[in-house]
């Protein structure tokens, strides 16, 4: 079984350090985290220590926003979670425990270590005040699929998009020959000074000051990004449009030639003045030259303003399952 992220938890998830039929889990100790980068490249065939070390980091400058568990029974190591806290990302107000790592050992599949760390993590999370657990799943990995719907999981109402760096950006539409390119808003790297200009944008948008997720966005691209290709756009010299995104190195199966976009927002006065195709265009060629494949995304499926936006640039439904169970 394999999976992939992290808050660390005290040694005591519930009462202790949780134990039933051999079973111990707690949380990842720094030490463990060779451990855990050898058994996912068992499980999965490729090297993903950048991310799991990411995560450590991560975890070190901001436990409260992880969650990463370990389990061993008599035979020594046997499997590993980790879960990132999220507020904000899919509009609602408390807090959602994401699953971005999961691997147990295969010569003790089937033992119930999956079942525990699951247990583990539910509980914490629910103690943190998250109200539901999430993940993403490739459809055609039924062992996985499978697991997840025997811990409670269901189909959420969210679709996974993705669409490759390569082509135009709004396939079946000509480029105008006539269109001047000093039309275009000048597009930069985001900084952290651009957060109030992007929490005045998104709050106009959704209707609320998202600003505690909206911060850790932030802070996510200035400090965990490695390459930083969040980008805002200008108009008049003010923010008027921002794209957060990262490059994804390694969650759930993933390789580092995928990015992921978080969030899109365009000031409502810009709003049909061509400012969002010219962030996605500027983000499609950055990740071009970085040679990344594909880029992906997550839309509630009823933010059918977005859903259309998006098809227009391009992106189209990746084949994964997005998953959730309500704690």
């Amino acid at each position: 079984m394999s999976g992939n992220q992290g808050t660390a938890v005290g040694d005591d998830p519930g009462s202790g350090g949780m134990s039933e039929e051999g079973i111990q889990v707690r949380a990842l100790r720094p030490e463990e985290i060779d451990r855990v980068i050898a058994l996912d490249r068992e499980l999965g065939g490729v090297d993903r220590s950048l991310f799991f070390r990411k995560r450590l980091q991560t975890i070190a400058r901001n436990p409260k926003s992880q969650i990463a568990l370990t389990a061993t029974d008599g035979r020594g190591f046997g499997g590993h979670l980790f879960a990132s806290l999220l507020t904000g990302e899919f509009g609602g107000t408390r807090p959602v425990a994401q699953i971005d790592a999961l691997g147990v050992d295969p010569g003790l599949q089937g033992s119930g270590i999956g079942e525990r760390l699951m247990t583990a993590l539910k509980r914490e999370a629910a103690a943190r005040g998250c109200g539901e657990v999430r993940t993403q799943v490739g459809w055609h990995d039924q062992p996985l699929v499978g697991f997840f719907a025997a811990e409670g999981f269901a189909l959420a109402a969210r679709n996974v998009l993705k669409r490759g760096i390569d082509g135009p950006l709004q396939p079946g539409r000509e480029q105008d020959p006539d269109e001047e390119i000093d039309m275009l808003p000048p597009v930069r790297s985001l900084q952290a000074s651009d957060l109030d200009a992007i929490r005045r944008i998104d709050r106009h948008i959704v209707g609320d000051d998202r600003q505690a997720y909206l911060g850790r966005k932030v802070d996510e691209v200035i400090n965990d990004s490695g390459i930083r290709i969040s980008l805002v756009a200008e108009r008049d010299g003010l923010v008027a449009g921002f794209i957060m995104a990262r490059l994804d190195y390694g969650s759930f199966g993933r390789t580092c030639s995928t990015a992921v976009i978080d969030t899109i927002g365009v000031g409502p006065e810009y709003a049909g003045s061509g400012l969002g195709s010219a962030l996605m265009g500027q983000l499609l060629g950055n990740l071009r030259s970085l040679q990344v494949e594909d880029v992906r995304t997550e839309v509630g499926w009823d933010n059918f303003g977005l859903n259309r936006f998006l098809s227009g640039c391009g992106f189209r439904p990746a084949q994964r399952l997005s998953l959730g169970c309500a704690l």
